[in-house]
């Protein structure tokens, strides 16, 4: 069994250990410390966990959560005999009762919301970065937004909109694409398109050892160098990275049912929101979103710019 940071072992003290978790709980009871705010000071006071790692939140909470602290068993009742406890059993309570309080403070947390327009679909009109799914905290609605840059990102992190404003507007021109006359064929060819792309792309994935056989070999006689074989084999794996999320992105799209559908409105109102999504990325190569404007641009309509797919023939 792993020994529990501030023992040495059941009711006998490891006394650095102790000391810290002690300091620690003081001040967060103490209102001198939140628990994060009580991880760095165990942290930059040079205090480590049992297994020597850096405490963090859920690491100080499991730890100083576990009833042995002050003695006592999962029931909560005291252990005869323990020895030495980290905490007494009343500060082990305050600390549960403290935890509990600011745990029915936070807010509650909202379900996942299903994006319509990621994994590459909604572009930034400014950097043209693939925008993502911002996540949802408190009161905020969902959101695309252009991530901040960083070292190997070139994304400006300057374009965001609310997901209503983006996926109900490109909705709406998808679904007055397809009433066009015509528009049946059309995105019935578009899948054929996307199914071969599929067939492809497995072949690719399910050959890639052959391929990293063949660089090992082409080494192996000495037509690589070392730096260059290196070099292949990491954008290798790149490609094949690449070609496996190209696939399950095209797989979805294989598949969504509309080779009997005559109604695109009726069928939206209906359809699974995997299935809404599909389809759009069926008609849909890239969905550039421009900057706000100051507020300028009150029809998010102007915001929008749509890439279309068109069938191979």
């Amino acid at each position: 069994m792993a020994r529990l940071t501030g023992y040495a072992s059941p009711g006998v003290l490891n006394p650095v250990e102790a000391r810290g978790l002690r300091q620690a709980t003081s001040r967060m009871l103490s209102g001198k410390a939140t628990k994060p705010e009580a991880c760095r000071w165990l942290n930059s006071g040079g205090y480590r966990t049992a297994r020597g790692g850096e405490f963090r939140p859920e690491t100080l909470g499991r730890i100083l959560s576990n009833p042995r602290m002050a003695g006592l068993d999962a029931d909560l009742n005291p252990i005869e005999d323990f020895g030495d406890t980290v905490l007494t059993v009343d500060e082990f309570n305050r600390l549960m009762a403290l935890w509990a309080e600011q745990s029915a403070e936070q807010p509650e947390a909202r379900e996942a919301y299903e994006y319509l327009l990621t994994e590459g679909i909604a572009g930034c009109g400014r950097c043209q970065h693939s925008m993502t799914g911002a996540r949802v905290t408190g009161e905020a609605a969902p959101s695309y937004r252009c991530p901040p840059p960083i070292p190997g990102r070139n994304s400006c992190g300057g374009v965001r909109i609310n997901a209503d404003r983006l996926e109900d507007p490109v909705a709406e021109q998808v679904l007055a694409d397809l009433l066009r006359p015509g528009s049946h064929e059309r995105v019935v060819q578009l899948q054929a398109d996307v199914m071969a792309e599929v067939v492809r792309l497995r072949d690719y994935v399910a050959n890639a050892d052959e391929r990293f056989k063949d660089l090992g070999e082409m080494h192996g006689r000495g037509l690589l160098v070392k730096s260059a074989f290196l070099a292949a084999q990491e954008a290798t794996k790149k490609d094949l990275k690449d070609a496996r999320t190209r696939l399950r992105f095209l797989e979805q799209i294989a598949e969504v049912p509309i080779a009997g559908v005559t109604d695109f409105v009726k069928w939206w109102k209906s359809a699974p929101r995997a299935s809404q999504r599909a389809l759009i990325a069926l008609e849909v190569k890239r969905v550039h979103v421009m900057p706000s404007g100051g507020g300028r641009h009150k029809d998010p309509h102007a915001r929008i710019s749509i890439d279309w797919r068109t069938p191979s023939r």
